[in-house]
């Protein structure tokens, strides 16, 4: 087993929790939409960390497979690599759009439609009938079960954020043969070049990198994740290392994301954006673990755990938002309304750390009780089956 790259789990919990906030405004914030974005874009622009994620992902698996796939890909390799993908992604997955199928049919049974907060009743989108709803639709479902949806199906369906589980586990199909072409240096120059076009294209046609379904979202997981995967055969002279592996180098690339990620999203933001991801993931993989006060900041058992959890953060944040929002206007409607007339931010920040503390303790259950027994479960079976077939 290879070691952990210092920093990355880190970022994979920062990236999670900017997520949750993404989505978050508009069900359970919008009220502070409109007036935050006079100060900052750092929440509405909250969809590019999931650029991020694809990145690492690409980073991580070459760190861990690169071997496996450089000199030859066998049909067994390959279903074994998809396996062992399949064990981590899609268990928990599954479950996450069970409880929605499972809410939505209670819904059906008992005449209740569609609530999505304040800002979907002003678009006219509150009361549609179950398994009808903008995310919660019958057509959809088959699609989801296959983790298709973020290819096949145009708009947001189910636990919203798992679109771009479906288009990374599609990456994943064609990584392996990916793999001994980033690792040839002559040919390596190409990947950055084609990666950068396709980001390109997909703000060009769109206006941003905004795209959740189609060929369009898979392009803009693949780019992003080929570009991490080709970042990590980069070899660095030594001068160059203690260069980069310093607390000025990380701080410095890092305040450009954030300084980028203020901005609004205008002309070609959005790619810049993702290109600062990928300088700081890069930066990152040249860090060695270290005592200084930048480092810790980024790397520390909290941020670590957050790393941890992310996934269950990142799919149980959504399903909390879906069915929750519309269980308080059941059970509490007129608190709900009382919520949704306050302005100040103190009142704000309060309920972001509410929300956000809730997450956070359904997803530390989730990774304990849900996440890490099912994975080691089915990679439990997918050894003991090879075992058996060299016995007999």
């Amino acid at each position: 087993m290879k070691s952990t790259i210092p920093i990355l789990t880190p970022l994979r919990g920062i990236a999670a929790i900017c997520v949750v906030f993404f989505h978050a405004r508009l069900i359970l914030f919008p009220q502070w939409m409109a007036p935050l974005t006079e100060y900052t874009h750092f929440v509405e622009n909250g969809f590019l960390w999931v650029d991020l994620f694809f990145i690492l992902s690409g980073v991580v698996m070459m760190h861990v497979y690169q071997p496996s796939f450089v000199q030859d890909i066998s049909l067994s390799k390959w279903k074994s690599f998809m396996w062992m993908r399949f064990a981590r992604l899609y268990p928990l997955f599954f479950i996450t759009l069970i409880v929605l199928i499972l809410w939505e049919t209670v819904k059906a049974s008992n005449g209740i439609g569609f609530y999505g907060g304040a800002l979907f009743e002003k678009w006219g989108m509150s009361g549609i009938p179950a398994f009808e709803g903008p995310f919660n639709r019958t057509e959809s479902i088959l699609a989801n079960i296959l983790m298709l949806h973020g290819l096949i199906v145009k708009d947001l369906s189910w636990n919203i954020s798992s679109w771009s589980l479906s288009v990374e586990w599609l990456s994943y199909m064609v990584f392996p043969f990916l793999v001994p072409f980033l690792s040839r240096k002559k040919l390596s120059f190409l990947f950055p070049t084609i990666c950068l076009i396709g980001l390109l294209y997909i703000n060009h046609s769109k206006g941003s990198l905004d795209v959740t379904g189609g060929i369009l979202a898979f392009i803009r997981a693949i780019t992003s994740f080929t570009l991490g995967a080709w970042m990590y055969t980069l070899s660095i002279s030594t001068k160059q290392q203690r260069l980069l592996n310093n607390d000025f180098a990380l701080l410095t690339v890092f305040a450009i994301c954030i300084g980028l990620l203020h901005l609004p999203k205008t002309n070609y933001h959005n790619v810049f954006v993702v290109l600062s991801f990928a300088a700081l993931v890069f930066i990152a993989t040249k860090q060695s673990e270290r005592g200084t006060p930048v480092f810790k900041l980024l790397d520390n058992r909290f941020t670590r755990f957050l790393g941890d959890i992310s996934y269950s953060i990142y799919l149980w944040h959504a399903v909390l938002l879906l069915a929750g929002i519309e269980l308080a206007n059941l059970l509490f409607p007129e608190q709900l309304i009382t919520w949704q007339s306050q302005t100040s931010w103190a009142t704000a920040c309060v309920g972001a750390a509410i929300f956000i503390a809730t997450v956070i303790g359904i997803s530390t259950i989730s990774y304990f009780w849900i996440e890490k027994p099912a994975m080691r479960a089915l990679r439990g079976r997918s050894r003991r089956k090879a075992h058996t077939s060299l016995m007999t």
